[in-house]
Order: C-alpha cells, then sequence, then structure tokens
C-alpha cells in the first residue's frame, strides 16, 4: 500500500511539472502578439506618411533654353517659363496687361519673425535668376503679403522688407536690372478672416512675383 501511494504520488510530481504554469507561455505569446501589432502600428504610420508625401507637388525639370532645372510640377518656374516661351511677354504691350498674373514662390520661407533670413528657398531664387538670364528683355516686380492678424504697420514693413531681401538675393545672383521693384503690401490682399485658424491664413501668407514692363 505504501508503494502504491507512493508511485502515485511520484506520478503526480511529474505531471505537474509538465502543466504550463499559469500564465506563463500564454503571457510571452501576448507578447510576441504585442510586438506584432506594434510592427503592424509602425507600418501604418509608414504607410500614411507616404499617403501625405503623395499629395505634396511632385518634381519636374524645367527646360530653360537649353538649361534644365529642378522645379516642382505646376509651380513658379514651370509657370513663369511657359508664358515666356508662349510669347505672353512680347506680347504685352503695356504693365497693365502684366499686373494681374502673380506667381506665387512655391518653395521660399522666411525663419519665423525674420525678414532676411531663408528657411529654405535658396534653390527656387537661383532657377529664378536662371530664367531671367534666359530671357534677358524680361524684367519682374517682387510683391511680399501677409495675413491679416497683428498691426497692419508690422505687417507692411516685414512684407516690404521681405520684397526687398529676394530682390537683393536676385542683384547677388546677376539679374538686378530685371527686378524692377519690390513691394511690400502687408495684408492689403489678404483674404481670410483673422480669427480663422494658422492653417487658413496661411494661405495670405506669401511672396510672389509677376512680370512687369
Amino acid at each position: 500500500m505504501k508503494k502504491l501511494v507512493l508511485a502515485v504520488a511520484i506520478v503526480s510530481l511529474v505531471v505537474s511539472c509538465k502543466k504550463v504554469p499559469a500564465g506563463g507561455n500564454h503571457g510571452v505569446l501576448k507578447k510576441d502578439a504585442a510586438v506584432e501589432r506594434y510592427s503592424d502600428d509602425e507600418q501604418g504610420t509608414e504607410s500614411t506618411t507616404s499617403a501625405n508625401a503623395t499629395t505634396e507637388k511632385s518634381a519636374v525639370k524645367v527646360e530653360v533654353n537649353g538649361t534644365e532645372i529642378s522645379a516642382n510640377k505646376g509651380g513658379l518656374e514651370e509657370s513663369m517659363v511657359a508664358f515666356l516661351k508662349a510669347d505672353g511677354y512680347k506680347k504685352a504691350t503695356d504693365d497693365a496687361a502684366l499686373k494681374d498674373k502673380w506667381y506665387n514662390f512655391d518653395s521660399v520661407t522666411f525663419k519665423t519673425g525674420s525678414a532676411n533670413q531663408l528657411e529654405k528657398g535658396k534653390e527656387q531664387l537661383s532657377n529664378l535668376a536662371t530664367i531671367l538670364k534666359a530671357y534677358p528683355d524680361a524684367k519682374i516686380k517682387i510683391g511680399g503679403y501677409t495675413d491679416k492678424t497683428g498691426d497692419e504697420a508690422v505687417n507692411k514693413k516685414i512684407s516690404t522688407q521681405r520684397a526687398e531681401f529676394i530682390k537683393t538675393e536676385l542683384t547677388k545672383l546677376g539679374v538686378g536690372s530685371q527686378v524692377v521693384s519690390a513691394e511690400g503690401y502687408g495684408s492689403e490682399f489678404a483674404t481670410v478672416a483673422a480669427d480663422k485658424s494658422d492653417a487658413e491664413r496661411a494661405i495670405d501668407r506669401k511672396m510672389s512675383v509677376r512680370f512687369t514692363k
């Protein structure tokens, strides 16, 4: 009888050792699953980033009298060159025929609160200089704009300073004689109300250029 009890005890001990401890492998599997889900989330983030990237303007090569420049498709360079190639400038008899057609700098931004430091945009200014050199008879005017927030006198001042800064940079690039003037308009032509979100008002904060006689 003692031998039988001992045998049963030994068998029970062996079986208990083979049992999965509560929360043991199950916890590990949950952790692995969590890692996989985290990885999926990361891929999802990358996918979302890629999706957002597709909404950005695509790059295009613009031919300027035998020279290729890189620009945004449908952007300032492509639009200005198309106008010049179509003899739009030559056909314009006076400034009145040109004054309503502005081209926005789509790659030029200033550092916050600065009128003489660019966040980015040197390449686009270089591109504009290349265009002007290819069409030496063409002349331009620079315009600076702000949204409706803040003091209007300050807005007018900083927009003017930024326009003049771009003129100075183009002069350094050798086309100063083709930049007839630079003017800041402040919020004069802003269309979005001051109480709208910053993202909505961003459309009014810009630097532009137009052809002139």
